[in-house]
């Protein structure tokens, strides 16, 4: 749903006649001699920003949101002013996002206009916005305009759109209602009121907290970046223009703090203190109040979603055994706590922190409506449907309504795909070492690849304790092997880091004031010496380095993965082994050989492969040991001439390559007379034949099928198509040098899962491509640009009725369905018969040129009508699937509703042309269903079970 489709779903709710436009233009006609706005290069009255909004408004700036682009500064305010005065929607765009998601907020929101405070880096802005400068509103000329007048707003229009980070290059996009922005104005008034004589220091969060004092014709200050890189320029500043209020995070309030003692604090006209943005420790508090004595230290409570939620004042009384409380909920919110199984919890009890009010509570997240039903949960409570909001926070609500919160459910990290919970990785740490504050970060070494970092904080007499236990000295140091082995009794071992970091403080961002992840130090260039050689063998040592483990802990006759590494890990290791032996490696090999077998194979004289037995006539079939490379070899030796063969590239490996090969053709009932095995790899010159039984072979070889594909989703986008122009490379000079046409067999992962209808034509990447997909683009322009006469075979899943493909996602998805006994809402998804698909390759004519074929029909995948359906959300939580399906599933949603659309006539006039049935055929999808679901009500299929 877009955001405007959105805003207008919300059912209206009646409000105050009195709106936030209105306010502020009583304000701006009230105190006109006021200042209203300052920093170091502007400052405006009330009288002049009115004229600045007027200015503004005669700019066209067209419909829909605006965004504003610049740090908070006058400029900055000046323009989100002249917005909800103007009842224009805004979104702030700080410079330092990085450049996708910046271009992703302006397009998910589909904003025509950005208004600049501060210039904008060449090319930094979309090309297809209307820029305006806030400058250019300056200085109109006083009366020549209209009597300023408020927009007409409705309560549940948005009054601004919060973007968040974007850590996965979408931002979630939040609309907050004028609505809950009339009532929260409204109801801090109460506790931190505001008036024309006082000064209020704007830079955290400065989008949500300068109107609230600019309702009351208050002095809004903004420091500049110069003061706010130190505490003791910070506390200047606050002296310097005698501040009477200032909104930190704790963070960064106690870094600040460090620079006042009390008898300065004393002197500072800071009156009052307005903490927000995370949980409250009880020493910090405590410490506040001895450093600054005569001001007055609020605990707000808030959420975007929500907007305000509670505050409360920090006074010296301790706090209950869990937490400083934050207050009562306001009037028109009510804190519902629930435990796991969404039962509400009594007063005391700890559980998961939602708010019900339908006043406050936003309409969800732009265009995310999956997310927006699992955050904005609808449920049955006191003989209602209530609709909450779920805060991701754990706490409690005392009988008083005191509520107290105890932190973030699971606040995750991502470390080669594993999820990590960061508290409960604090949490763990804190049973073994002492420290004050820690946070655990992922970083990415050079030759490491992504590993674990703790940085950490503490004091003398905690470093004491660390050193004694475990030998710990300040600054970078692995993590000692005796509490790695203590921290692996209760956290799995990716979860160990690699590196503790003590550090005198934390770095904190200085917009805002939390933690700055970006600051934190990298690793020194001495940690990336190698390590004393305790005589492992090379791969022995990169493999303990990757797992986080001495390398004695390893078993050189066991696989990595059977180690405990994953496919995920197993490209950092594949990247260090590339670097350590200088070959490339085959990532079957990385994960799966013993570790001392793959250092023989990487040691070995890499002399060129002879080939016996090139002495008839046939085809070459890449990949033949994998699922459609099976089937092309089966349909192959039914097709071809009895005097021809089917010559097999195969890898070699830690068995035979004809030996592997015999076995497969053996399961196929294939004879051996028919099949050739040549041990080699596309990816090598020549394959890595020697040069007589390349040239053998390419004399006796009348055309080429290519279906062998590195299929993995763990490895980066860049690294997969590297590997696939190399691949592809070779088997083109191939068919130059043995003058024959390719059959390639690409993939619908080179289109996205939605829209359509896809030509039969050359395509480019889009956004958001994987690397597999990726790599089959960069393969189809190779092919195009070599000359060769080939076929491009674009195919989705493959099914076999008889013997599905345990790898295959869709299959997995299906199995889930059975299990489950329900599908997830919107399931869709396009397979084609891999015989079909056989067929198709082996008994074409070559072409003339190149031609893309699409081979899907338009029938598609759904659940049957009578199978239940479930949110996506929901139905990935319980389904059967592994850890990896489910966080594959979990990161791509959209692999379950792949509704796409693509065109087929060219494959469906070859497919005619060869004679080989009904079009149709090429998928049954009533057939598949029913052999794939049938034993969810008989259990009558064995071969389902």
């Amino acid at each position: 749903m877009g955001f405007s489709d959105m805003c207008s779903s919300v059912t209206p709710t009646s409000a105050d006649d009195t709106t936030v436009p209105q306010e502020l233009v009583r304000a701006l006609a009230a105190h006109p001699d006021n200042l209203a706005l300052i920093d170091r290069d502007h400052q405006l009255s009330y009288a002049e920003l009115a004229r600045f909004v007027r200015e503004f408004q005669c700019q066209p700036t067209g419909q829909g949101p605006i965004a504003i682009f610049g740090m908070p500064s006058t400029l900055l305010a000046a323009a989100a002013t002249a917005c909800v005065i103007s009842g224009r929607p805004f979104v702030h765009l700080d410079p330092a996002m990085p450049q996708a998601v910046l271009t992703n907020i302006v397009d998910e929101l589909q904003v025509g206009t950005i208004i600049t405070s501060q210039l904008p880096q060449l090319g930094q802005l979309p090309a297809q916005c209307r820029v305006i400068a806030a400058e250019s509103c300056l200085g109109g000329a006083q009366g020549d305009r209209p009597a300023l007048v408020a927009a007409d707003v409705r309560p549940t229009d948005a009054i601004y759109l919060v973007a968040t980070s974007g850590t996965t290059g979408r931002p979630k996009c939040i609309p907050v209602t004028h609505d809950a922005a009339f009532l929260s104005y409204r109801w801090r008034d109460a506790y931190t009121p505001y008036d024309p004589a006082m000064r209020v220091g704007i830079y955290i969060f400065a989008i949500w907290e300068m109107f609230r004092p600019l309702r009351r014709g208050a002095q809004l200050h903004f420091p500049g970046l110069n003061d706010l890189m130190s505490p003791k320029a910070l506390v200047a500043f606050l002296s310097r223009n005698r501040i009477d209020e200032m909104l930190f995070t704790p963070s960064f309030f106690e870094k600040t703090l460090s620079a006042i003692d009390p008898a300065q604090g004393a002197a500072l006209p800071l009156r009052r203190v307005v903490l927000n943005g995370e949980v409250l420790r009880e020493g910090l508090a405590a410490e506040a109040l001895r450093r600054l004595p005569g001001t007055r230290i609020w605990n707000l409570y808030s959420i975007c979603e929500t907007h305000d939620i509670s505050m409360t004042q920090v006074t010296g009384a301790p706090a209950l055994a869990e937490g400083l409380s934050v207050g009562t909920a306001m009037p028109d919110l009510r804190a519902v706590v629930l435990d796991d199984d969404d039962r509400p919890c009594p007063p005391g009890q700890p559980g998961l922190l939602h708010f019900e009010g339908p006043r406050m509570l936003g309409p969800g997240y732009v265009n995310r409506p999956e997310e927006t039903a699992q955050r904005f949960r609808t449920l049955r409570l006191e003989g209602q449907d209530r609709r909450l909001y779920d805060t991701g926070d754990r706490g409690y609500v005392t009988a008083d309504g005191q509520i107290h919160v105890l932190g973030r459910v699971a606040h995750m990290l991502k470390l080669r795909g594993h999820s990590i919970q960061t508290r409960e990785l604090t949490e763990t740490m804190g049973d073994h070492l002492r420290f004050s504050q820690a946070i655990p970060w992922v970083q990415q070494m050079d030759r490491q690849g992504q590993v674990l970092v703790f940085y950490y904080t503490a004091d003398a007499a905690q470093q004491a304790v660390n050193a004694d236990s475990w030998g710990l000295a300040p600054g970078w140091q692995r993590t000692p092997p005796a509490l790695a082995e203590a921290l692996q009794q209760g956290l799995p071992r990716y979860c160990t880091p690699t590196y503790l970091v003590h550090l005198p403080e934390i770095p904190l961002n200085p917009v805002s004031g939390k933690c700055d992840f970006k600051a934190l130090p990298a690793l020194p260039p001495a940690h990336l010496e190698p390590e004393e050689d305790d005589g492992s063998l090379p791969v022995t040592r990169l493999a303990a380095r990757i797992l986080g483990c001495p390398a004695t802990n390893l078993d050189p006759s066991l696989s990595f993965h059977d180690q405990g590494g994953d496919s995920l890990m197993c490209v950092d290791l594949l990247l260090s082994l590339e670097a350590d032996y200088g070959r490339a490696v085959d990532f079957d090999w990385a994960l799966n050989l013993p570790l001392a077998r793959l250092h023989d194979l990487l040691t070995k004289d890499a002399a060129a492969t002879p080939v016996a037995n090139v002495e008839r006539r046939g085809i070459l079939l890449t990949g033949a040991t994998g699922f459609l490379g099976g089937h092309v070899l089966a349909e192959a030796t039914r097709h071809l001439p009895r005097d021809q063969v089917i010559y097999c590239l195969v890898r070699p490996r830690d068995t035979d390559p004809q030996a592997r090969l015999a076995a497969r053709a053996e399961a196929l009932g294939i004879p051996p007379d028919r099949v050739v095995a040549v041990a080699g790899s596309i990816d090598e010159p020549r394959f890595g034949l020697d040069l007589d039984s390349y040239d053998r072979l390419a004399a006796q070889v009348s055309s080429v099928i290519h279906c062998a594909a590195m299929v993995n989703l763990a490895v980066d986008r860049e690294r997969m198509e590297a590997w696939s122009q190399a691949g592809i490379m070779t088997v083109l000079q191939f068919c130059r040098d043995a003058d024959a046409p390719l059959a390639f067999s690409s993939s619908t992962s080179i289109f996205p899962d939605a829209g359509g209808p896809f030509a039969e034509d050359v395509t480019a990447p889009f956004a958001g491509i994987s690397g597999y997909g990726a790599a089959k683009i960069a393969a189809e322009h190779a092919i195009a640009a070599s000359g060769v006469p080939a076929t491009i075979l674009r195919l989705p899943s493959l099914y076999d009725l008889g013997d599905p493909n345990p790898k295959d996602i869709y299959e997995s998805i299906l199995t889930a369905c059975r299990q489950l006994g329900r599908a997830p809402q919107g399931l869709c998804f396009s397979m084609t018969d891999v015989r079909a698909a056989a067929r198709f390759l082996v008994r074409q004519t070559a072409p003339e040129g190149l031609r893309y074929c699409n081979l899907i029909t338009g029938d598609a995948v759904t659940a049957p009508a009578d199978m239940q359906a479930m949110p996506v959300a929901d139905w990935l939580e319980a389904a059967p699937l592994s850890p990896a399906e489910r966080r594959l599933l979990q990161d791509n949603p959209g692999t379950l509703q792949a509704d796409a659309r693509f065109d087929h006539a060219q494959a469906q006039r070859i497919w005619d042309q060869l004679g080989i049935g009904p079009f149709e055929q090429v998928s049954d999808v009533s057939g598949l269903l029913a052999r794939r679901l049938e034993a969810q009500r008989h259990h009558s299929d064995p071969a389902l079970t």
